[in-house]
Parts: structure tokens; C-alpha cells; sequence
């Protein structure tokens, strides 16, 4: 499953950035997602993504890995993980790009490609879109009120 959004953010790539790699700060604009822990700076993290979806409770394990980043305009991460009770597998591929745009602002475009394999892809594909969908809302409007802070 595709997803993409994008934001007009009201600070240049220059001052978005810092809140971009501040693992700490930018996870606590991805809804479920805890325990985050950095292993080396800007390359390999592990977390615990927690959803509720449908009739199904996950908390999954993830590993992190960035696989590139290029100051003040690109992240590229990979996230996979299992939840050991339902035995549901998520793999995502994340690029998060910033791009000038006039007045001194930049937009925000978020690319996900989510793969489901296990008892949660059962729901079917509306269902797990639905709540992605719902997430990636959820993570603007979070992500939103972090960069009023700066």
C-alpha cells in the first residue's frame, strides 16, 4: 500500500530540519510509536509501534534503518518488524523530503510504502488504508505543533 502527503510548513528546509532528525522529538509525532532508541545517530533505531486495527492489538518491534539522509532536503528509512502474537509482519519504506518554496516556507512531501503480511492484512486492504490514512493525519497535525515550537 502507496501513501503520500505533503504540508506547507512555514519555516524554511534550513529550520525544519533539526526537528527532522531529532528521533526523539519527530516520534512523538507518529501516533503508537514508543520506546525509541537510537543505536547510531542517523542510521539504525529500534522502536515499538503500538495500533490498535480493527479487532486486532499490535505491538510490534521494529528496527529502524536509515538509508539516507541529505541535509536539509531528504530522509530515506526502511521499518520492519513482527508482532509475535498475531504474527502479523510490517515492512515500510519512508522517504520524507523538504523542498523550498517561495516567501520562506517549504513543503513537506511524506512517501510510505506499507507492506502487511499476517492475521492483519485479513481485514483487507480499506480497513488498514483507512488507519493509516488516519495515522498520517494524525502525524501532520503533531508534526505541526512541534514546528511552532522552533
Amino acid at each position: 500500500m502507496e501513501f503520500r502527503m505533503e504540508a506547507a510548513l512555514p519555516h524554511p528546509p534550513q529550520r525544519v530540519w533539526p526537528v527532522m532528525v531529532d528521533i526523539a522529538r519527530i516520534a512523538s509525532c507518529i501516533p503508537g510509536c514508543e520506546q525509541v532508541e537510537e543505536r547510531k545517530r542517523l542510521a539504525d533505531y529500534t522502536a515499538v509501534m503500538k495500533q490498535k486495527i480493527g479487532p486486532f492489538k499490535l505491538e510490534v518491534p521494529a528496527q529502524i534503518t536509515v538509508e539516507e539522509h541529505q541535509e536539509p532536503n531528504l530522509v530515506r528509512a526502511r521499518a520492519s518488524g513482527r508482532d509475535k502474537f498475531t504474527r502479523t509482519t510490517l515492512d515500510v519504506a519512508l522517504k520524507v523530503t523538504l523542498m523550498p518554496v517561495d516567501g520562506g516556507m517549504c513543503q513537506l512531501a511524506v512517501e510510505a510504502d506499507l507492506q502487511v503480511a499476517g492475521r492483519l492484512a485479513t481485514l483487507g486492504h480499506s480497513v488498514i488504508k483507512k488507519r493509516a490514512e488516519e495515522n498520517f493525519a494524525e502525524f501532520e497535525r503533531r508534526f505541526l505543533a512541534e514546528l511552532e515550537a522552533i
